[in-house]
């Protein structure tokens, strides 16, 4: 039986960090459109600004607001001294091209880690303003102390909020580098690149991806995924909530039971990955300030 990692832990030690700071930086979340997913974040963004002693703004702007509109809005956000984040509420409406508008945002307010001048410090060994997701992988690998010197490690999901930057991550210290490949749900034996791993990292964005048979004996397995997927009960029958809707529950891209049998270290959906993301927003934040002065 594996070892659990506590990712609400590791987030409360980063959150404790945070406080103690001298910084009272302040964050501008800017949202176009309505959506109740982004929403249900703001909420939680602003909950989580308040808890720590940190500023936080919402520019809620309509969905008919056009790309000469959306970036004049951030280059006054950027030229604001008051603020020291920015973070673009995802999705945005159709026609506003989300990369478009990371680029224009000050990479030294760049929180989300997005811009490409901070994509592109990864590759180059720099661990500055890193995407929060990929960052969060760091953390947890460097907090838990997990060796990662000339070891296998597979990355399976090669997206550049995720999959691309763990993997220039891992590779970002010749005396303490990790031996990398990137996969991805096309890739052909999956099963092959995932039993030689010493660490596996799983962000493929789906549910059940790695079975339990596809995980080295002792692996440390880092679960990203969060799907959501509906409740069934011992008839394989969808469970049923009071509205007479399907009941659903959150779950990541690896069959935790039978992966925990055989992983030494593995991070449970929820619980692992997600609340350190959402502690290194705003240590991100932090660090943000940090540059401004």
């Amino acid at each position: 039986m594996g070892e659990i990692i506590d990712g609400k832990r590791i987030a409360a030690e980063i959150k404790e960090e945070i406080r103690k700071s001298q910084l009272k930086p302040k964050l501008v979340a800017v949202q176009v459109g309505e959506n109740p997913a982004s929403r249900v974040y703001v909420n939680n963004q602003k909950k989580a600004a308040e808890e720590l002693g940190l500023g936080y703004e919402l520019v809620e702007m309509d969905a008919s607001t056009s790309a000469p509109e959306l970036k004049a809005r951030i280059e006054k956000l950027n030229t604001d001294t008051s603020v020291n984040g920015i973070i673009l509420q995802m999705p945005l409406p159709a026609g506003l091209d989300a990369k478009d508008f990371q680029a224009i945002i000050n990479p030294v307010k760049d929180v989300e880690g997005l811009n490409p001048a901070n994509l592109g410090k990864i590759v180059l060994g720099e661990i500055g303003l890193v995407p929060c997701t990929a960052m969060a992988v760091w953390e947890i690998i460097k907090r838990e102390k997990i060796d990662i010197k000339g070891k296998e490690a597979v990355i399976v999901g090669h997206s550049s909020i995720v999959g691309k930057p763990v993997s220039m991550l891992l590779l970002s210290s010749l005396n303490g580098s990790a031996t990398t490949t990137c996969c991805h749900i096309a890739t052909k034996d999956l099963a092959f690149h995932t039993r030689r791993a010493d660490i596996l990292i799983v962000a493929a964005g789906k549910a059940g991806l790695i079975k339990g048979d596809m995980i080295k004996e002792g692996a440390v397995v880092i679960d990203v995924g969060i799907n959501r997927i509906p409740v069934l009960d011992e008839k394989g029958e969808p469970v049923l909530n009071d509205n007479g809707q399907p009941k659903k529950k959150t779950v990541g891209d690896v069959e935790y039971e039978k992966a925990l049998e055989r992983a030494g270290r593995i991070t449970p959906v929820p619980g692992g990955v997600g609340p350190v993301t959402t502690a290194l927003l705003f240590k991100n934040l932090i660090y943000a300030c940090s540059l401004q002065k």
